[in-house]
């Protein structure tokens, strides 16, 4: 519509009705003064307001009249912009509602109450129970371990009463024989449990249900909050094990377990225990295993003695002042684990000499200032020992201790190297850092098998001695020690000449001899080979333990030699022979009485004709350090079960699993090509009796980790990886602790 038109309507024209109210034109904004005088510089009009409408037609001397249309159409603008100002409102709104979606709390839908659905489902944990229940109908075994259960659940109770929609036949039920409850929230065991109730006065007509659990043989309620026990629990005769560790109880609360005259074990660590233990511990006569670590004790009973068939004794981290030694030396006893108390004075009476099966003492970590009071302690079967962290100041003679394979004596107030040390021809590691010790004994240097020996923090003499490794220091030693005079150089000549003896093999037994403890030595000898006939003369007089016969020219193993002796031999060093590793073994061979076998600088290439051939029951010690081996450590515990001592440093091995490692002591794998550490590894220290206690990875190839961790030690390292585990793979491996 032309700006004439609409001045033309605004003089009495009627618009036309069926003109659309949308078509309508925005009208124009007429030309300013301003903008004439702008594009007319040399007008002499005045400036007047931008509303002044000038056109050709208007006349300047009339005002401009109201235009009645333009007020219809402002009215028309503003219906359009109050639409356009709801249109942006409502897609304003719509665009806050989807930013409020979009960005919407996360933790919204997460149950405050249960953040990592941790918590215990009631449905899925009665269905976990009833088929745990119906498996332990058949196999015997419950375990209910870590469920948070605070009681005996009834699942459990009536597991043996009649159920219509069990598909299970009667005849498949048995006893159950082990129950694991551990790591629960019991407070106490339920009197219907355990029923104070003779099994044998029950009559079949009277009716009554019968105890359940009065088949068990084993029973883990470790890691409770147990303060008392049933007066019942004195009903289960064949129970043979039971674990309460880690639970509440006191003195009075045990008294009930002395009453379980078949115990074989029995295990109350880490409770509310102190005092002198109770004299009732006498009653359990049949007791192999007794822990009691991480308690209040102060005093053991002297009738102690009345555990005729006790083995192992862990009184670990109590308040003892001492032990019963006069009633613990009557004892078959093979280990004592008494570290971390307050024991004072001298361990062993003078009164007691001897010590028989005596393998594994652990003293360390209290205040004693001696051993035995007495000059002479023999302790023959004795294989390691742990003094460390105490006040002794002198040992006894220990040429006695011949089984022994590991001395641990460091910050103590020794003042020097216990006497008969260098005739230990078992022993593979002494440590006597941080003493007094000012010289060292020179026939250290000639005690071939041992293997580590720490003398560090000692105000020797000669200090060199500080800085120098294990072979280095020995080596020193030994060239200040006089040579052995042989028999039969007493400087007459024989009345025999060369020419009437007839000749002899330089490898003849002649002048061969057998050193005490059965130990025949012929290391450094040039020998090529071993035969029979160069062992009868002598196995005629005395049996030999122990043969070394390293830094010789053999080539393969003496089998026919070392089957001769295989009803004696304990320990055999071939270390140091230039034998070809892949026929190191032609036939298989036994010695079921082997406990240490050394390898070193042999040649080996591969473990399987170790494991293919030899069969050695009672094998604890392992040495192929130095050699060629490949792949990957192989899992030895499986062919030698008593294998502790497993030394692999010097090779090509490539990797290390959880599972080749696991039940060692002691294990050194340094210098080879291990690229990964397993994290389940950090599983195995030493909180339990039988833990990893020594590992050695340095020098190999993995880059975590680092080596300022490596460097700390073997408890750094396993607390390192521990640290890398899920706490799945934790509670998994305690899971697997329990059912062990």
């Amino acid at each position: 519509m032309s700006f004439l038109h609409t001045y033309s309507e605004t003089n009495g024209s009627a618009p036309a009705k069926d003109t659309p109210k949308s078509k309508q034109p925005k009208p124009r904004k007429p030309p300013s003064t301003l903008s004439s005088n702008i594009t007319s510089p040399t007008s002499s009009v005045s400036k007047t307001s931008q509303r002044t409408s000038v056109t050709s037609e208007s006349n300047c001397s009339e005002p401009p009249r109201k235009v009645p249309e333009a007020k219809k159409a402002s009215k028309s603008s503003s219906a359009l912009r109050e639409s356009i100002a709801k249109a942006k409102a409502a897609r304003k709104a719509a665009r806050q509602s989807n930013a409020n979606d979009a960005f919407a709390d996360p933790f919204n839908s997460i149950s405050m109450k249960d953040p990592f659905n941790q918590l215990q489902n009631e449905t899925s944990d009665k269905a976990l129970l009833k088929s745990r229940t119906r498996a332990a109908r058949k196999s015997g075994h419950l375990n209910i371990a870590a469920l948070g259960l605070k009681e005996i659940p009834h699942e459990v109770m009536t597991m043996y009463d009649y159920d219509p929609e069990s598909t299970d036949d009667w005849y498949e039920a048995v006893d159950l024989v082990k129950f694991i409850a551990a790591d629960n929230e019991f407070e106490s065991l339920s009197e219907d449990a355990f029923p104070d109730v003779d099994v044998t006065s029950l009559q079949m007509d009277e009716g009554c249900k019968g105890n359940q659990f009065g088949g068990l043989e084993a029973l883990d309620l470790h890691g409770n909050l147990l303060a008392s026990l049933p007066i019942g629990l004195r009903r289960l005769q064949r129970l043979r094990s039971l674990n309460l560790a880690k639970n509440r109880l006191n003195m009075d609360a045990i008294e009930v377990i002395t009453q379980i005259g078949n115990l074989t074990e029995l295990r109350l660590g880490n409770n509310d225990l102190d005092g002198m233990f109770t004299p009732q511990l006498g009653s359990l006569q049949k007791l192999e295993v007794l822990d009691l670590r991480g308690n209040a004790l102060t005093g053991l009973p002297d009738n102690l003695s009345d555990l005729t068939g006790l083995r192992v004794l862990n009184v670990a981290e109590n308040q003892l002042t001492s032990l019963p030694f006069s009633a613990l030396s009557k004892l078959p006893l093979v280990e004592i684990n008494a570290q971390k108390n307050r024991l004072q004075g001298c361990l062993v009476p003078a009164s007691i000499r001897r010590i028989e099966g005596l393998q594994i003492l652990n003293v360390s970590g209290n205040s004693l200032e001696g051993l035995s009071a007495g000059d002479v302690l023999e302790l023959p079967s004795l294989q390691q020992l742990f003094a460390d962290a105490n006040r002794i100041k002198a040992l006894p003679n220990v040429s006695s201790w011949t089984s022994l394979l590991s001395l641990i004596i460091e910050d103590n107030d020794l003042c020097e190297i216990p006497e008969g040390l260098s005739e230990l021809t078992n022993l593979k590691h002494a440590d006597f850092k941080g003493n007094s010790i000012t010289t060292l004994n020179d026939r250290i240097g000639l005690m071939e098998n041992l293997m580590t020996f720490h003398i560090g923090n000692n105000p020797l003499r000669e200090r060199k001695f500080l800085s120098m490794d294990t072979e280095n220091l020995k080596r020193e030693l030994c060239t200040r020690c006089a040579p052995e005079v042989q028999e039969g150089e007493d400087g007459e000549e024989s009345d025999h000449t060369e020419f009437t003896l007839a000749p002899e093999r330089p490898e003849t037994s002649h002048g061969w001899r057998v050193k005490s403890g059965g130990v025949l030595d012929r290391s450094s000898t040039d020998l090529s080979r071993l035969e029979v006939e160069d062992l009868e003369p002598l196995v005629s007089s005395s049996d030999i333990r122990c043969l070394y016969l390293k830094h010789n020219r053999f080539d393969r193993l003496p089998l026919s030699a070392i089957s001769f002796l295989s009803h004696s031999l304990t320990d055999i060093d071939l270390s140091h022979n230039p034998m070809n590793g892949e026929d190191l073994f032609t036939s298989p061979i036994a010695l079921p009485h082997l406990q240490n076998l050394t390898l070193a600088a042999t040649g080996l290439t591969s473990f399987e004709p170790l494991q293919s051939f030899l069969s050695a029951p009672s094998l604890m010690f392992l040495d192929v350090s130095n050699n060629r081996l490949r792949g990957a450590l192989p899992t030895l515990r499986s062919t030698y079960p008593k294998l502790i001592t497993f030394l692999a440093s010097e090779n090509q091995i490539n990797s290390l699993s959880f599972e080749a490692v696991e039940g060692l002591q002691a294990l050194d794998v340094s210098n080879n090509n291990i690229d990964f550490l397993p994290p389940r590894l950090g599983l195995l220290g030493v909180e339990e009796s039988g833990g990893l206690r020594r590992l050695d990875v340095s020098g190999n190839s993995f880059r975590v980790p680092k080596w300022q961790i490596v460097a700390k030690g073997t408890e750094a390292v396993l607390d390192w990886l521990k640290n890398r585990l899920t706490p799945e793979e934790l509670r998994e491996w305690q899971v697997t602790i329990r059912e062990y």
